[in-house]
């Protein structure tokens, strides 16, 4: 697969996902999976891990015994997934497009990925590939940042390490619907654009107070604490909020049934939900459906007679 037809936007800063944002993500969706969709699975249930990233939730998978297949669209990051869970299979490929038969007792995919799907319309083809992937009663969990997800502030997160920095901010255009977020990375750099071996170092003092405490209560104070000889240079990703009702619909449009949106917690969103969901969906086996809209005809039909 040529890549001008995956997703290869996460390439050229792998190594920074991989050293911080993965380990974050991974701590933080391993409960839901745990609770929403791991007892749900049989023993060694073979687990199709979409938009795997790094590979640190998939290792996680393995080591509780599923088999399992991942697939990303940036080499890169699929480089240091093969390094994190070097037991399981990895395929370069795009959520919009790939085929497998029916295999996969369960399709996941974390950290919000598929708000880099750009129209309901694509998303919907993921949403068909899933569903052709799974075994007949299969599970898909994913999570999605909803419509009030995305706003527009400068530094909303960032990190301070001895030898780089980085921040992330966003924006939202309410017309378009759209949002994007840049990762700033700050380097210290000579006037050749070599990176120093000898450049100021941060005070480690600085560095725990803002990691530990700063970071969480006021981010954008990074920026003050960044030595003036490291240069910034930034990575913008573009990203689309949905709606929740938006994407039951579509998921129910490609036949999945029984579809869930939960909170960050873990517990059923509320109608009001509208800035995240993790949703859990069914591939309903044929005959079950059958004998479901049977009923529901026959109770259609029951109460007007």
């Amino acid at each position: 697969m040529t890549s001008e037809n995956r997703y290869t936007d996460y390439d050229p800063w792998a190594w920074l996902y991989n050293q911080s944002e993965a380990h974050k993500s991974c701590q933080q969706f391993l409960p839901k999976l745990e609770k929403l969709l791991l007892p749900h699975l049989p023993e060694g249930a073979k687990i199709f891990d979409l938009c795997c990233g790094t590979g640190q939730i998939t290792q996680q998978l393995l080591i509780r015994g599923y088999q399992v297949t991942g697939l990303d669209g940036s080499e890169k990051m699929l480089d240091y997934a093969r390094q994190n869970a070097p037991n399981a299979q990895f395929i370069l490929g795009d959520a919009r497009s790939f085929e497998f038969p029916s295999t996969f007792d369960a399709v996941i995919c974390t950290d919000s990925a598929l708000n880099h799907i750009m129209s309901l319309e694509e998303l919907k083809s993921v949403f068909s590939n899933v569903y052709t992937a799974l075994k007949a009663d299969g599970l898909f969990l994913f999570d999605l940042g909803l419509e009030k997800r995305y706003r527009n502030i400068p530094v909303n997160e960032g990190k301070l390490e001895n030898e780089y920095a980085w921040t992330i901010g966003e924006t939202y255009n309410p017309e378009e619907k759209t949002g994007t977020f840049t990762i700033t990375i700050f380097q210290p750099v000579s006037k050749n654009s070599d990176i120093k071996q000898n450049s100021s170092i941060v005070n480690p003092l600085k560095r725990l107070v803002y990691n530990k405490f700063l970071r969480l209560i006021k981010p954008s104070t990074l920026l003050q604490l960044i030595p003036k000889d490291w240069h910034p240079s930034d990575i913008t990703f573009s990203a689309k909020p949905y709606a929740k009702a938006e994407i039951e619909t579509a998921l129910e449009a490609v036949g999945f049934t029984a579809v869930k949106a939960y909170n960050f917690k873990g517990k059923l969103a509320s109608p009001q939900q509208n800035k995240y969901a993790c949703f859990v969906a069914r591939k309903t086996c044929q005959s079950f459906r059958s004998v479901e809209n049977t009923a529901k005809e026959l109770s259609a039909s029951n109460s007007y007679s």
